[in-house]
């Protein structure tokens, strides 16, 4: 799109490396897209995002709105009138935890928002979630958006989930549960195992519990806990080191095999054995 195309900044071949996978954009599911413009554009991301954000209107029918801070674009809000192609948002939904109903209440979705956040050199993985999520809460209010589809975790969330775990976002309070995807498993002897998908986007494996005792919420818990470590601190749990809530516990973590993708290496937190 020339729009976008215009604002990309060079990259350094490093920098490209560094952010290859890093999440650019994310689509904000709506019910329709209004037709009378976006009056309320500058007001709601002020009380979105603070009184330093602001709006402008683009392109051929004035219906992009760019996001900026000061005189720098955060990123763009492009709406689309028609729904995700293929039910992909729907599939991404269905068997969320987090978003019981999911399926069925992603393919009420009529149109999309896509929000897309600038590419701008050395930018870290981490703070390019960030700007894309704050541009998804803008989206969710000025499109009255019933989800959020996250791509590049394979989860498609609520947008009560999605505002609930983005409240106060920071470097040192990442919104995990909506960029990636714990999927629940459960086991024949009534245990529980669960895996994430996404951690690639911040250059690393991802998690699995192939089973343990805990119950929903402390195993999604202490995931997610562990996902967030990790996100924050990079690659540093070797194989055959251990994590745990408290100084006392001591829960080995190996990197083995996925039970998604034996090719794929994943780390695999052991709470029995």
């Amino acid at each position: 799109m020339p729009l976008f195309d215009r604002f990309r900044k060079k990259k350094t071949a490093a920098s490209e490396a560094a952010s290859e996978h890093a999440t650019r954009h994310c689509f904000v599911l709506c019910k329709s897209i209004p037709a009378t413009g976006f009056a309320d554009a500058n007001n709601i991301v002020k009380e979105v995002l603070g009184p330093q954000y602001s709006t402008q209107q683009e392109g051929q029918d004035n219906d992009i709105v760019t996001v900026m801070r000061g005189a720098e674009i955060l990123g763009f809000l492009a709406p689309i009138p028609a729904a995700i192609p293929g039910g992909e948002a729907e599939e991404n939904a269905d068997w969320n935890f987090l978003w019981p109903n999911g399926r069925e209440e992603a393919a009420a979705h009529q149109a999309h928002v896509i929000v897309t956040t600038m590419s701008v050199e050395n930018q870290t993985p981490i703070l390019s979630a960030l700007a894309v999520s704050q541009l998804a809460l803008v989206a969710l209010r000025l499109f009255d958006g019933i989800g959020v589809y996250w791509g590049n975790g394979n989860v498609c969330n609520s947008r009560g989930v999605f505002e609930e775990f983005c409240r106060d976002l920071a470097e040192g309070h990442l919104p995990v549960p909506v960029w990636l995807r714990f999927q629940l498993v459960p086991n024949d002897d009534e245990s529980l195992g669960i895996y994430t998908l996404g951690m690639r986007q911040f250059g690393l494996m991802d998690l699995e519990v192939d089973q343990c005792e805990l119950d929903v919420g402390e195993l999604f818990e202490f995931v997610a806990n562990v996902a967030q470590y990790l996100i924050q601190r990079g690659p540093v749990i070797d194989d055959g080191n251990t994590v745990g809530g408290s100084e006392d516990q001591r829960i080995l973590v190996r990197h083995r095999p996925s039970m998604l993708d034996k090719s794929k290496k994943v780390y695999k937190i052991e709470f029995e054995g």
